[in-house]
């Protein structure tokens, strides 16, 4: 019987392919067709499985959890690219197939490899639009579908391996299919439709013809770009940009020492222009730049790097950047770190990748900066504030995250993470959605929504997690606590909790760990799984007398 099913599943699936089983399900068109344009990567850049001997499975297996702590996923690829043709979906929008993309991501609960598929289409916004959109399914049914965020207004019709709805608003549309499926993750991203050549051409009359960088649509191969001192520029990846890393060391090879300094990146270092801390030059190095912007839909391709080659885009005691449309795939190391800036606007940033500690976005030491409308799903922290050392100004405030889209399996979504060796003030997470968060492996540590400190010296104040839905946490949603067992007299002030919603098994923690530091937070009109928390409730919290708590 067992046989039976699955192989009139895979019939349903070749014809649904062919449109015939679709006429139910169907949207007809209506009027003249909407003016979309859609993302398409070189094909040069995107080579077939089948091209280099590999099967899909075999291609996922390589961000399987590899069992060594120190080394999980440590190699690149070597064969193939980051990004292929999705196997699981293709997608139409009014009629026209567009691409679909995958890459490889990671799921906590199984500690296995799997594929993230993606596509993105640009739209007028100058006038009101319906988008007819179809999707079908391979290899797989459609028994059900969420669709995140729930703001977002789409009203999915579905049978068999068809789904069909409208898209009338700009946004990340994650689709979540059969309850809890994360290896079948899909999203669209629906951007606001921008002329290339007006643009850079209005960039070139107020920033000067020489101080516009275009990258055009194609593979573009280098070992990174050193970008030190630049000003009043702006790098311009054009849609299809597709911007490859070089490999250059081999981390299994003892002559390249990953904590040593590389020879081709000795002269850099030793001008002082690499980041603090860091001995290689990252992917791209902002390093003491100011008025910069980096803007585009271009993409960015990390994979052929070993572990901790290099990390990926990094702007230091920088000033006044721009960061809008990037993608960023398979980091090896932080795929983007800000440390010792002011003023910076990142916007339509996303980040995919699987490896140990390819960290999404790490805003550190920084002051005055916004990120919005972005999505990550990765190998470590995603939307994340530190204050590592460095000059007693170097403190982080006024970080504002918004509209931004979380999916994690191996450690946290939202907060402030680890660093705490300076003051960190002002910060909000707001309008945002953690679609899956199941990481396990130390409940304390790694909740969804994070105040997790772990090394000290200065302070929190003033931080907001607001608007936020969690689909499904499988263990802590919200974890507010000083992790280190050393650290004393320390101090955690005005975190507030408001218009939370979260489906998670564990309770939420607010502790100091047994010493003596003060933590005071805020919960107010916070869901359960579906239940409104109206007092201090232990089925709802596990916290210690250092922790002032209040539930409205």
């Amino acid at each position: 019987m067992q046989v039976l099913k699955a192989i009139f599943a895979l019939f349903l699936a070749f014809f649904s392919a062919l449109n015939i089983f679709n006429g139910p399900n169907e949207v007809p068109h209506t009027g003249p067709k909407e003016v979309f344009e859609y993302l398409e990567y070189p094909e040069e850049a995107i080579k077939s499985l089948s091209s280099v001997g590999l099967t899909t499975s075999s291609f996922i297996q390589r961000a399987d959890d590899d069992g060594d702590e120190l080394y999980v996923n440590a190699q690149g690829y070597q064969d193939i690219n980051g990004v292929i043709k999705s196997p699981y979906f293709t997608v139409h929008v009014e009629e026209t197939r567009i691409p679909v993309y995958a890459t490889t991501v990671f799921i906590g609960n199984t500690q296995k490899g799997a594929l993230h598929s993606f596509c993105e289409i640009y739209v007028d916004t100058s006038k009101d639009f319906e988008l007819s959109f179809q999707l079908n399914t391979h290899g797989f049914m459609i028994n059900n579908v969420t669709i995140l965020p729930r703001t977002l207004d789409f009203n999915p019709i579905y049978q068999n391996t068809v789904l069909n709805g409208k898209i009338n608003q700009l946004g990340t549309y994650t689709f979540v299919f059969n309850n809890d499926d994360q290896e079948h993750g899909f999203t669209i991203f629906v951007r606001e439709l921008v002329d290339e050549e007006k643009e850079i051409a209005q960039y070139k009359e107020q920033y000067g013809e020489n101080n516009v960088v275009v990258m055009e649509k194609g593979i573009h191969t280098a070992p990174c770009y050193n970008l030190f001192g630049y000003s009043n520029t702006v790098f311009y990846l054009k849609r299809g940009a597709y911007l490859l890393a070089q490999h250059t060391y081999d981390i299994n090879n003892e002559t390249d020492d990953l904590n040593e300094t590389s020879k081709t990146d000795q002269a850099e270092y030793n001008a002082g222009q690499l980041p603090m801390g860091l001995t290689r030059i990252p992917y791209l190095n902002f390093n003491c730049c100011n008025n910069v912007k980096l803007v585009g839909n271009g993409l960015i391709d990390l994979s052929h790097l070993d572990r901790r080659e290099r990390r990926g885009i990094v702007f230091a005691y920088a000033n006044n950047i721009e960061v809008n449309g990037i993608k960023i795939v398979n980091s090896p190391e932080w795929s983007f770190i800000t440390y010792d800036c002011e003023n910076l606007t990142i916007k339509n940033v996303d980040i995919f990748g699987y490896r140990q500690n390819s960290d999404a976005f790490a805003i550190c030491n920084s002051r005055n900066v916004t990120i919005d409308n972005s999505f990550c799903r990765s190998g470590d922290d995603l939307f994340d504030v530190k204050a590592a050392g460095g000059r007693p100004e170097a403190i982080s405030r006024n970080v504002t995250f918004t509209n931004c889209t979380a999916w994690n399996g191996k450690a946290r979504c939202f907060g402030i993470c680890g660093e705490v060796y300076m003051d960190i003030k002002d910060v909000t997470f707001k309008d945002s959605t953690v679609v899956f968060h199941d990481a396990t492996w130390n409940e304390n540590r790694i909740p969804a929504l994070a105040i997790i400190v772990e090394n000290s010296g200065g302070s929190i104040d003033n931080v907001t997690f607001e608007n936020i839905e969690i689909y499904r946490a499988y263990s802590r949603a919200i974890g507010c606590l000083i992790y280190s067992d050393t650290i004393e007299n320390f101090n955690i002030s005005n975190v507030k909790y408001k218009n939370i919603r979260y489906t998670a098994p564990k309770k939420n923690k607010i502790a100091s760990n047994g010493k003596v530091n003060s933590i005071q937070a805020e919960f107010e009109n916070i869901y359960s799984s579906g239940s409104k928390i109206t007092s201090l409730d232990s089925n709802y919290f596990e916290y210690d007398q250092y922790a002032n708590i209040t539930v409205k």
